[in-house]
């Protein structure tokens, strides 16, 4: 029997995990990773909710290596990281349309639409004129998420707040998932689904999460103990059961970890 046995960690990537602006070899610091190490060989199961397709977030197994399903795409895709075996798929329909244009149509600054195909592994851009153009085809192409992305952060704020309003009562989650980039995903395959999902397959009994920025935030309140990591948006802070006093590239999930081993020997 391991200490971490029966526990479930699921860490965002970018902010969360990762060092940003550290070189590519050290994108997981070597205090996350030599803390999931032990985690996983005492029994706990790590993994990544990112909004990034399976393949980049397995590009970097020679750092961290997920030892359950992966959770990419915000949600959307749930992989077993040794197949690519898709466990559970949630795309966007011909609804999300009416949305993004009743959001361009009242937001005056920048903006540039993304669409995450299901057969891809990267988003298309599309200018507004291109999205004008592409609209009905692109309302016929299955994806995993879409997003719309602006200039500032403070143009981020404004189009953040007016797609909550405009999408209020629809079937979408729309939330920020970096400063200037706001994201469309069916609520019913965004990251707190998700978690829950995992922990239901896994038979785990305890479900962390850890996130920093706001489409972390249902895997947060989704979660038995969650964390926001010191470096998190404010917002992100008031979800989370706790916030670490260490930021992602200076070994916030170690810290949790640690904080796990106190939990489940006490």
């Amino acid at each position: 029997m391991g200490i971490f046995d029966g526990v479930l960690l699921c860490s965002d990537w970018d902010g969360s995990l990762t060092a940003p602006g550290a070189p590519r070899e050290e994108t997981v610091c070597r205090e996350n990773r030599e803390a999931i190490a032990r985690f996983q060989e005492n029994g706990g199961l790590f993994t990544v909710a990112s909004g990034r397709y399976p393949d980049y977030i397995l590009s970097f197994s020679d750092q961290i290596a997920p030892n359950t399903a992966l959770i990419s795409l915000n949600g959307a895709k749930i992989v077993d990281p040794e197949t690519g075996a898709a466990l559970r798929e949630t795309v966007t329909d011909e609804s999300v349309y009416p949305l993004i244009d009743a959001i361009l149509a009242a937001f005056p600054y920048e903006a540039t639409f993304l669409h995450y195909p299901v057969a891809g592994t990267s988003a298309a851009r599309y200018t507004r004129a291109e999205y004008a153009a592409s609209r009905a085809s692109l309302a016929k192409s299955p994806a995993y998420k879409v997003l719309l992305v602006t200039d500032t952060p403070e143009h981020g704020l404004l189009l953040r707040d007016l797609a909550r309003k405009t999408a209020e009562g629809s079937d979408y989650d729309a939330a920020r998932s970096w400063p200037i980039g706001l994201e469309f995903i069916k609520r019913e395959g965004n990251k707190g689904s998700a978690v829950l999902f995992l922990k239901h397959v896994t038979g785990a009994d305890l479900l962390v999460s850890v996130g920093d920025f706001e489409n972390d935030v249902p895997m947060l309140e989704a979660a038995d103990l969650s964390f926001a990591v010191a470096n998190a948006e404010d917002e992100v802070k008031r979800a989370a059961s706790r916030v670490t006093s260490r930021s992602s590239g200076k070994g916030a999930v170690a810290e949790i970890i640690e904080e796990i081993e106190r939990i489940r020997r006490s």
